[in-house]
């Protein structure tokens, strides 16, 4: 009998230590979760999130109590959305990480995750980016009234300006945050709520704290690539010259209009916002021409007859040049261009003063510059 026990306890010890290699030799993540309140059966999927698109990492079935698991192997820690009739949530994925992950299903956004300081960073900043929607959605209730006219010129400015003040804030709390990080991939989430061209300080700082340490990551190469190919045409560089063909076939360069302040406005006349914006243009070129400010519209149509008719239509009596190749112009290589209307706002000595300037900024910057 004694022979016999021992067996059982040196068998019971060999599947205990059988189970614990087991489990420590798993590889690849883990996502446990609960909906609660779960209603009905329904399927998650893990995705990546890539620069083209979403790739399925895992797809899994919710248990009647509202249990899930999702598992799956990466290369390397990964920011990838859990998508729910409910909602979407976007999460890092480490290599081997072992998540936990509870949310109630009338409110996906309310979640609570265990084993991750990056996942909880990454949802206070997207609680930033909500608190700005709710501020949105309020004051798009406060002009409702006019319903699907088109409210007064005044209020249309106003409506602008309480949108353009929220959008501006919220961006600087993301950054704030974001840039209050460490040891942390989230900053590199953050850049996608900000422009390139316009936020390249943020873009440049988490380059230069991160880099090191992430040096292996795709986020961290693909950030600094973006940064050097930014770096040209950041604030305080000069402006790179181009040089163009004006409706007449004749060649103008920036350079050309050294010793102006100068808005290179880069439009076509196929661009309807750029349309929109052109009397605001043409109001600030008639205003403070006199004290040496100038326009060069650089289009990027590539209709000779719709930029020339475009430009009588619109009264733009400015330089203007363009090579007609539309979007493999050399001009949207050169300046960053992914969307247009884009501007470059450049001083008397070719530098770079500012970019994306339009509406109520760019009169407020021309204030600043002119005086009045």
């Amino acid at each position: 009998m004694r022979k016999l026990l021992l067996g059982l306890i040196a068998l019971s010890l060999i599947v205990a230590c059988s189970s614990k290699e087991k489990e420590s030799a798993r590889t690849g993540f883990r996502v446990k979760g609960k909906i609660i309140n779960n209603r009905g059966n329904q399927s998650l999927n893990l995705q990546e999130l890539t620069n083209t698109g979403l790739i399925t990492i895992d797809t899994s079935m919710v248990q009647n109590d509202g249990t899930f698991e999702l598992t799956g192997t990466l290369k390397e820690k990964t920011f990838c959305v859990l998508r729910l009739n409910a909602g979407d949530l976007v999460m890092v994925i480490d290599t081997n990480s072992d998540l936990e992950l509870e949310f109630p299903i009338d409110s996906i956004q309310n979640y609570v995750v265990k084993n991750s300081k990056e996942n909880e960073e990454l949802k206070t900043m997207f609680g930033i980016n909500n608190s700005f929607m709710k501020s949105v959605q309020a004051l798009e209730a406060k002009y409702a009234q006019y319903g699907e006219s088109v409210p007064p010129l005044k209020i249309q400015e106003r409506i602008r300006y309480e949108y353009d003040s929220l959008r501006i804030a919220n961006l600087l709390n993301i950054k704030n945050y974001a840039g209050s990080l460490t040891h942390s991939i989230v900053p590199y989430f953050a850049t996608n709520f900000l422009t390139p061209e316009v936020d390249f300080q943020f873009f440049d700082q988490v380059d230069q704290q991160l880099y090191k340490e992430f040096a292996q990551s795709k986020y961290a190469s693909q950030l600094h690539q973006k940064v050097e190919e930014l770096r040209r045409t950041a604030d305080g560089n000069m402006a790179p010259d181009m040089n163009l063909n004006d409706p007449f076939g004749k060649k103008i360069t920036l350079s050309s209009l050294k010793g102006k302040v100068v808005l290179v406005d880069f439009w076509a006349s196929w661009c309807k916002p750029c349309r929109d914006e052109n009397p605001n243009v043409v109001r600030l070129y008639n205003k403070y021409k006199a004290k040496g400010f100038d326009v060069f519209g650089v289009s990027l149509d590539d209709n000779r007859e719709s930029w020339m008719a475009a430009i009588n239509k619109d009264q733009l009596l400015w330089n203007h040049g363009s090579d007609l190749l539309k979007w493999n112009s050399s001009v949207v290589k050169l300046y960053n261009i992914e969307s247009i209307p884009f501007t470059v706002l450049v001083d008397k000595d070719g530098k770079i003063i500012a970019k994306r300037l339009r509406g109520q900024s760019l009169e407020n910057k021309l204030k600043e510059i002119f005086g009045f």
